[in-house]
């Protein structure tokens, strides 16, 4: 997880899905002022910093802040996490991160170290095979269940730190430099921190020219997924493929291809 930060009372963060991924510390307890009781003022509800959506970057953030000492409220408009989706495959660093947020421990009992890697060509001919742990003694490799990811980290966070059912409508900058949110409901937000983090979906995505989303699989096998500890990729023409154990009955699954045009 990147992050970038300007003079403006926004920070948006920007998720790689492509390993190894990297996190740097947005706040410390030196920098950071201390947290002001919330307060009503003409109806507009004070925060400190606000988190925009409960995905992964939003909720890890919410974490990271609070195991910090700074207090936030994750707005998520949906009435519940938002918990469809497949996996994804966290490598060391990512660990590391899940480390240091104190949510490692509770994942690792749930889902299979991924021992190695496979990567073959269309013909099914084996390309290169290696172990992880021969190539980094200290890698760590695992695929993760969105859903269980979202919950691990939701469950983490001090009571009512998410706020469901609030979709937001309009932002502008106040005159001392904060920022109001008013949510679709009416209500009014005055945060001095708003971390936007929504997704592709939301309309400060549309402006800033992020694309629309691309869907893989998840498989599940009644008895038991046949694929052993190990990533497969298949290469070929304008084609990438591979499949990625997540439990003893589940897989991961993903086809990248060159299209030479847009299509459905």
């Amino acid at each position: 997880m990147a992050t970038t930060t300007t003079t403006s009372p926004f920070v948006f963060l920007k998720c790689h899905t492509s390993p190894p991924c990297h996190t740097e510390t947005l706040f410390t307890r030196t920098s950071y002022k201390a947290i002001k009781p919330q307060s009503q003022t003409d109806d507009v509800r004070e925060e400190q910093v606000v988190v925009v959506g409960a995905g992964i970057a939003d909720l890890a953030t919410a974490l990271s802040l609070h195991r910090l000492g700074v207090l936030s409220l994750v707005l998520e408009q949906a009435e519940s996490l938002r918990t469809g989706g497949t996996s994804l495959t966290l490598f060391k660093n990512g660990w590391m991160v899940l480390d240091a947020i104190g949510a490692a421990n509770d994942l690792r009992t749930q889902f299979l170290e991924i021992q190695g890697m496979v990567v073959k060509s269309v013909d099914g001919r084996e390309l290169r095979a290696f172990n992880f742990k021969q190539e980094d003694q200290s890698q760590e490799v695992r695929a993760v269940e969105r859903r269980v990811l979202l919950e691990t980290l939701a469950s983490q966070l001090p009571r009512d730190s998410v706020q469901y059912s609030s979709q937001l409508q309009r932002i502008e900058a106040s005159p001392n430099g904060d920022t109001l949110l008013e949510l679709v409901d009416g209500s009014k937000l005055l945060a001095r921190i708003v971390i936007e983090c929504d997704g592709i979906r939301s309309p400060i995505a549309k402006w800033m020219g992020f694309p629309e989303p691309k869907y893989v699989g998840l498989a599940s096998y009644p008895d038991a997924q046949y694929f052993g500890p190990r990533v497969n990729y298949i290469y070929g023409r304008r084609l990438r493929a591979g499949f990625v154990p997540v439990s003893p009955t589940k897989v991961y699954w993903f086809i990248c291809f060159n299209s030479p045009s847009p299509g459905s």
